[in-house]
């Protein structure tokens, strides 16, 4: 498992998680902290001379400041054949393992993303709808994809990848601000099969917008990254009929999520405008000749967006505040389009840069697997 980490207090308790506290045999865990923070590679020191044949630090000095640059980098002392990404601030479940290494063992997959759950959702409401989504997109939307076997994107955290399927496709991508998803797509053009498992690996959110924003961003630049990239291969014939439209189409609907989001505002106000044109409350008549039925797309695509964030609450058992609904049109129309609008603006006037989350281990969550952990997929 590789722990890239920088100004972290809480990688103590992530180390320990991990190599003391899920039920795999000792000898085949191998814990890889990657820094070029020297008071972490104090930490991982302890650990190191504790278990030598288990811990290993990589201090790096000269390197490109990124999540991905330091994964490519702790790659190369790696030795097992499952490959794991574990954030600082992670808390793996004591099953997990097992579950991962039966996917991937007993069942032939060269990819396994577990689903990511909130420890801190009592931080506020928006840790709250933050674990909502999470559980929406983890338990409804990339269930759906793995069983339809679709473009099923990886997250930040939580993937484990066969050493081979790794060198085929070359790593992560340094330069991606979301290299999860980036790479998600360079599996599924060779061929690699991924699934998503029924097991958790709880992070933390942001507990503020500042924070939210910064990290979110992040993740939509790193999709329109891959968008720029990927978007001729993917509207090639020949890419379509290799990997299949259905996986050409889901590809690029994600991808292209920041650009409908930052329209969000005009799509609203066409509605807006619709519908008061509709009920003769203004006497013009610019969009009732025009798209009278497209108007209500937006609000389709909502509610679509909110069935899913509250059944995915309730299938993961998180307790929903009676007023979650208006802060998530909120969370959806507010928030979301601003995130957006900036990855887009940083696209094209800045650098890649890493903004990176703040972690204070918060909403510590230990969690005890299940006797009976097969068969590890959900589905």
């Amino acid at each position: 498992m590789i722990i890239p980490v920088r100004q972290e207090p809480i990688l103590s308790r992530t180390i320990e998680t991990c190599l003391l506290n899920t039920d795999y045999p000792m000898h085949s865990k191998e814990i890889i902290v990657v820094t070029e923070d020297e008071d972490m590679a104090r930490i991982a020191l302890y650990y190191q001379q504790r278990y030598p044949e288990s811990v290993k630090i990589l201090m790096r000095r000269n390197y490109f400041p990124t999540k991905p640059s330091a994964l490519n980098d702790a790659l190369a002392l790696c030795t097992g054949e499952i490959i794991g990404v574990v954030d600082a601030e992670d808390i793996v479940e004591v099953d997990l393992l097992k579950k991962v290494a039966s996917a991937i063992v007993d069942h032939g997959y060269d990819t396994v993303q577990v689903m990511l759950r909130i420890g801190n959702v009592e931080d506020g409401w928006i840790p709250r709808l933050f674990a909502m989504e999470y559980a929406g997109w983890f338990r409804i939307w990339l269930n759906a994809r793995s069983k339809l076997r679709v473009y099923t994107p990886l997250g930040g955290t939580g993937n484990y990848i066969t050493r081979e399927a790794l060198r085929e496709v070359g790593g992560w991508d340094a330069t991606n601000l979301a290299e999860d998803a980036e790479l998600a797509i360079r599996l599924m053009l060779a061929n690699k099969s991924i699934c998503l498992v029924d097991a958790r690996q709880w992070e933390e959110a942001p507990t503020t917008f500042k924070a939210w924003l910064k990290q979110r961003t992040r993740w939509y630049r790193g999709w329109l990254q891959s968008l720029w990239k990927y978007l001729p291969v993917m509207l090639k014939i020949s890419t379509a009929r290799r990997i299949g439209l259905a996986n050409v189409i889901t590809t690029i609907f994600m991808l292209i999520a920041p650009l409908i989001v930052m329209f969000n505002y005009i799509a609203y106000s066409l509605t807006i405008l619709w519908l008061l044109e509709e009920f003769n409350i203004l006497a013009s008549k610019i969009t009732t000749d025009l798209f009278p039925s497209l108007a209500l797309i937006p609000f389709l695509f909502n509610a679509i967006y909110y069935s899913t964030l509250f059944k995915g609450a309730l299938k993961e058992g998180i307790r929903v505040k009676a007023s979650d609904p208006l802060l998530a049109f909120v969370y959806m129309n507010v928030m979301m389009p601003i995130a957006a609008s900036r990855a887009v603006y940083q696209s094209i006037f800045k650098d890649v840069f890493w903004e990176k989350t703040k972690h204070e281990g918060r909403g510590v969550k230990w969690v005890y697997g299940e006797k009976d952990i097969s068969p590890p997929p959900v589905g």
